[in-house]
């Protein structure tokens, strides 16, 4: 698939690095393809010296519906290329976590098992009223173990076992209550909303940041 269908990435400001993932018919799964591209995209932030920070958004329903299934599928075949698409899925989310510049999720949708790990582990999450979280790999026999480490981080140990051992969908408000989610606001303003903290952030000294 062309890389131009499934991420799209622009610099705002010369300040604002904004990362859409746009692959809204197959709901933004983390494809290797795509994986590779948001890995090799956060290199290049993290040497760009005039960006201060970096949001994480996308188009469709889906935040990001987390593995592609049908590549998991594809790739069980092989060991050595399922253990790859884990490992390069888990240094991406590494660099999020280790990017200097503060990294904020723009949430309008559902974010489910990796794509709530995706969420999880950006610094700051700004999500619309209806969008949800699920980590629901127990639902069909495969816990989420990976997504668990990121999302432990940021919740408190019994809402964490909730989500991991109910597989239920959680609300927006639902979310920001667990602290998954820091801000809820409407779909309409959802942008506005980013857009002026990510301003008020790029306008801090970066070495205090």
């Amino acid at each position: 698939m062309n890389s131009e269908n499934i991420l799209k990435v622009n610099i705002l400001y010369e300040k604002i690095a904004v990362f859409t993932l746009t692959n809204p018919n197959r709901r933004n799964p983390l494809s290797l393809s795509l994986i590779y591209l948001l890995q090799k995209e956060l290199d290049k932030i993290k040497k760009n010296k005039t960006v201060k920070v970096l949001v994480i958004q996308s188009t469709g329903p889906s935040f990001c519906s987390g593995h592609d299934l049908k590549e998991v599928e594809k790739f069980s075949k092989s060991k050595v290329k399922l253990l790859d698409l884990f490992n390069k899925c888990s240094k991406m989310m590494l660099s999020i976590r280790k990017l200097t510049q503060p990294v904020i999720a723009c949430v309008d949708g559902l974010a489910s098992a990796a794509g709530c790990q995706l969420v999880a582990s950006c610094d700051l999450v700004i999500a619309s009223k209806s969008s949800k979280f699920q980590t629901p790999g127990v639902n069909i026999g495969l816990f989420c173990s990976t997504p668990m480490v990121a999302v432990s981080r940021k919740l408190a140990t019994k809402d964490m076992m909730f989500m991991l051992l109910s597989g239920q969908v959680i609300k927006a408000e639902e979310a920001k209550s667990f602290k998954l989610v820091n801000k809820v606001v409407s779909k309409a303003s959802l942008e506005k909303e980013v857009m002026k903290i990510a301003m008020n952030i790029s306008k801090k000294s970066t070495q205090s940041i």
